[in-house]
C-alpha cells in the first residue's frame, strides 16, 4: 500500500512542499526513512511507533519505507511526525484522495500521541497557501501564530486521535472556542515603555535620532559613560513609523523560524530592537550553523540593531557587518543550498571615546595618547564609512536634569518622521526602495537635487575634507532626509550644513 501525504520543511525563512511517501509491503518487518532526513527525522521512527500504539491503533508489522520528496534536499526538524503517522494509518481514514491531496499535515508527536508545537509555522502556512492547498492541520499551540494568514483553512488539533476523528467526521473542532479558552485578543497591541520625553538635554542628539529614523540612517554616538547614549538608543524604535502588514509578516517569519514568537500575540506587531552583548560570537551576530539560524542582525530586520560599547566587540566580528549593512541581506552558503536572509535595519552604535571614557570631556582623562588612538582604531575606516551620523553625547548639566520644562515626546517626533517617510514612499513608488538611505548612487542626481547655494557649499566640503564617494553620497542622502523633514522639494544650503554638522564628531575623534 502506497500513501502520499503533503507536509513541509524549512530552509532559512522559506518553506518548501515535502511529499511524505509511505510504502507498506510484505516482508521482514523494518522501518526505514530515506530522502536526506536529519537526525530528528530518523528518530521519528520511535516517536511515530509509540504514538500509534499508545493512541489505540495497530502499528503495521510489515516492511515500511518512508521517502521524503524531493529527495535531494535535506529535511530538518520534527515537522513530519504527523504526516508519517497519517500515511501509516491511511486505512483508518475514510476521506478520499482528493481531500487528502488538498491537505497538509504538520506537527511533532509525543509518545502518547499528543501534538507539540513546532517552530516556523508561519512560513509553512504561507507556503501551503502558495501551493494552492485548501487546508492545513497544525498543533493547537501554533493556532494563534497562523491566524494572520487568510485564504487557507487552519485546523488545530491536539492529538493523533483527534486528527483521525476529525478526518472521519466523528468529532468537530471549534477554533473560536480554543481561542476563547486561551484568552486570545486579536487586537492586542504592545506598547513601548520608553519615551523621548524622558531625555533631558542633548537636544542635538535627539534631533540626530529624528533624522536617523526619518531616513533610516545609521548612527554612531560617542560620549563619556552615563551621558545617555543607551537611553537614547532604546527610544529610537518609539519614533520609527508603525510597522505595516507586509513588514509585520516579514519579521514574524524570521521570529517564527527562530522560535521567538510571543504565544499571546502570535505575531511581531512592533519594530524589533536587538542589543547583543559585545562578547557575542560571529555566528550569534550574523547567523549560521549546520542548519543556518538567524543571528541578531537578521532578527533586527525592519527595526534597530544597537551595538553598545561597539569598540569592545571583536574587530573581526564587526567586519562581518560591512556587507549586510550595505546590501540589506545576508547570504549563508552550505554544500547543498544557499540561504538568503533579509536584514534591512537601522544600525545604532555607542562607544566611549577612550578606555577610561573621559577623553575630551569635563572630567580628566587618565589615558595616554597611544591608548586613546589604539582604542579608537578598533573600529576600521570601512566600517565607520557605513555610519551616516556621528554624534557627540555630552554630560547633562544639573539645571537641565532638574528642569521642569516639558521636552518633546516620542509621539510628537514620530509625527514628523512618518510625514517624511510618506514623502519618501511617494518619491520611490517606482523603485524597490523605501527610505532615503537606500538610494542607489546612480539615482543620486535624480532624487537629491541641490539648489545653487547648496552646490557651492557641497563642493567646498568635498574638497576641504576629501570625502570618499560613499561619504559624499551619504551626506547627500542625509541632506535629502533633512529637506523632507523641512517639507522642501530641493536640498538647500542649510540642509547641507546641518547634514555635515552630524559628521563633526567623526573628524574630532577619528581623523
Amino acid at each position: 500500500m502506497l500513501s502520499i501525504i503533503n507536509s513541509s520543511n524549512i530552509i532559512g525563512i522559506e518553506s518548501f512542499l515535502t511529499k511524505v511517501e509511505v510504502d507498506i509491503t510484505n516482508g521482514i518487518p523494518c522501518f526505514n526513512i530515506v530522502g536526506l532526513p536529519s537526525t530528528e527525522i530518523r528518530e521519528a521512527r520511535e516517536r511515530v511507533k509509540s504514538a500509534i500504539i499508545n493512541s489505540g491503533y495497530k502499528f503495521p508489522n510489515s516492511r515500511i519505507v518512508v521517502n521524503l520528496s524531493p529527495a535531494d534536499m535535506k529535511k530538518e526538524g520534527s515537522f513530519l511526525d504527523l504526516s508519517i503517522c497519517i500515511g501509516l494509518l491511511r486505512d483508518y481514514i475514510k476521506k478520499d484522495e482528493n481531500y487528502m491531496n488538498e491537505s497538509m499535515f504538520i506537527g511533532e508527536l509525543s509518545l502518547d500521541g499528543n501534538l507539540r508545537k513546532v517552530r516556523g509555522i508561519l512560513p509553512i502556512v504561507i507556503g501551503a497557501k502558495e501551493n494552492n492547498l485548501k487546508r492545513i492541520f497544525i498543533p493547537v499551540e501554533n493556532l494563534i501564530e497562523s491566524l494572520y494568514i487568510d485564504g487557507i483553512q487552519i485546523i488545530p488539533i491536539r492529538s493523533l486521535t483527534e486528527c483521525i476523528g476529525y478526518l472521519n467526521k466523528e468529532i468537530d473542532i471549534n477554533k473560536d472556542k480554543i481561542l476563547l479558552n486561551n484568552k486570545y485578543e486579536s487586537k492586542f497591541k504592545e506598547l513601548y515603555e520608553e519615551d523621548f520625553e524622558d531625555v533631558r538635554g542633548n537636544y542635538f542628539v535627539k534631533r540626530g535620532a529624528e533624522i536617523a529614523a526619518a531616513g533610516n540612517h545609521n548612527i554612531l554616538m560617542i560620549g563619556p559613560p552615563g551621558s545617555g547614549k543607551t537611553m537614547i538608543a532604546k527610544r529610537i524604535t518609539t519614533i520609527l513609523p508603525e510597522i505595516d502588514n507586509d513588514e509585520m509578516l516579514e519579521v514574524s517569519k524570521i521570529y517564527s523560524v527562530s522560535g521567538l514568537i510571543d504565544e499571546n500575540i502570535g505575531i511581531v506587531n512592533k519594530r524589533p530592537f536587538r542589543s547583543p552583548h559585545h562578547t557575542s560570537t560571529k555566528q550569534s551576530l550574523i547567523g549560521g550553523g549546520s542548519n543556518p539560524k538567524p543571528g541578531e542582525v537578521i532578527l533586527a530586520h525592519r527595526g534597530v540593531l544597537f551595538l553598545d560599547e561597539i569598540a569592545e566587540f571583536d574587530r573581526k566580528i564587526l567586519e562581518t557587518l560591512r556587507q549586510p549593512i550595505e546590501d540589506k541581506y545576508i547570504n549563508i552558503s552550505r554544500v547543498k543550498y544557499n540561504v538568503k536572509y533579509p536584514c534591512n535595519l537601522l544600525l545604532v552604535g555607542a562607544m566611549n571615546p577612550c578606555p577610561c571614557g573621559y577623553y575630551m570631556s569635563d572630567k580628566e582623562c587618565k589615558c595616554r595618547n597611544y591608548e586613546v588612538t589604539r582604542y579608537l582604531n578598533k573600529i576600521s575606516g570601512p566600517l565607520l564609512d557605513r555610519f551616516d551620523l556621528f554624534i557627540e553625547v555630552n554630560q547633562v548639566s544639573y539645571e537641565e536634569l532638574h528642569s521642569y520644562k516639558k521636552t518633546e515626546s516620542s509621539s510628537d517626533i514620530k509625527l514628523r518622521v512618518e510625514k517624511a517617510r510618506e514623502l519618501q514612499k511617494y518619491r520611490f513608488k517606482n523603485d524597490l526602495i523605501s527610505s532615503n538611505n537606500e538610494i542607489k548612487s546612480s539615482k543620486i542626481d535624480k532624487y537629491c537635487e541641490l539648489d545653487k547655494n547648496a552646490v557651492e557649499i557641497t563642493k567646498l566640503i568635498f574638497n576641504k575634507y576629501k570625502l570618499s564617494n560613499r561619504s559624499y553620497t551619504k551626506l547627500l542622502k542625509m541632506a535629502r532626509t533633512i529637506a523632507d523633514l523641512d517639507d522642501s522639494d530641493t536640498i538647500k544650503s542649510n540642509h547641507i550644513n546641518e547634514a555635515f554638522s552630524y559628521r563633526k564628531a567623526y573628524y574630532t575623534y577619528f581623523r
